[in-house]
């Protein structure tokens, strides 16, 4: 994957919280969810005290449906997140068209992405930032551990300072 920026935390589900922080996605905030994922994708939204907005799947994917996704989006909606169910690719063009369409940032939370391909490239590496979770039910595992990735410095240093309790990187 070609992701210049890829910073540890301590699981997927603080990776999802601070990536969500790091979009600026705040109170009453909309942000939409694919209706079938795990519950850390939603309850990361909820930690913003923002508004996970539930979205249909395709039936044949099981992802995030990107027909439904238009059909959802408000005033409020300030981020889409989607993932790859069960290492399935989703349909990120069809995906990444509507959120440009409407000016929303994707993220991509890939905790179970790794090893998966989409269009001949390594899922995870798609948007400007995504989330990968090492929990000992995903395909790799460290028992515990989450991933931020991005090709963003400027996230990648907002990643920094919100690990760091406040404090930007390398004493900037």
């Amino acid at each position: 994957m070609d992701v210049p920026f890829a910073i540890a935390l301590s699981n997927g589900s603080a990776a999802l919280d601070i990536a969500l922080k790091t979009l600026g996605v705040g109170m009453g905030d909309e942000v939409i969810v694919p209706a079938m994922t795990y519950f850390a994708t939603a309850a990361a939204v909820s930690y913003q005290s923002a508004i996970p907005v539930f979205v249909d799947i395709e039936n044949a994917s099981f992802n995030l449906d990107p027909e439904r996704i238009a059909e959802a989006i408000t005033r409020e909606t300030k981020a889409i997140i989607f993932i790859d169910y069960g290492g399935n690719p989703a349909n990120f063009d069809g995906i990444a068209k509507v959120a440009q369409e409407h000016g929303i940032p994707v993220l991509h939370d890939a905790a179970q992405s790794l090893g998966t391909v989409y269009k001949g490239r390594a899922a995870g590496g798609q948007t400007p930032i995504s989330t990968m979770s090492f929990h000992m039910a995903k395909v790799m595992t460290t028992v515990e551990g989450g991933m931020i990735l991005t090709h963003d410095e400027n996230y990648k240093d907002q990643v920094l300072m919100r690990m760091n309790q406040g404090e930007p990187p390398n004493g900037k």
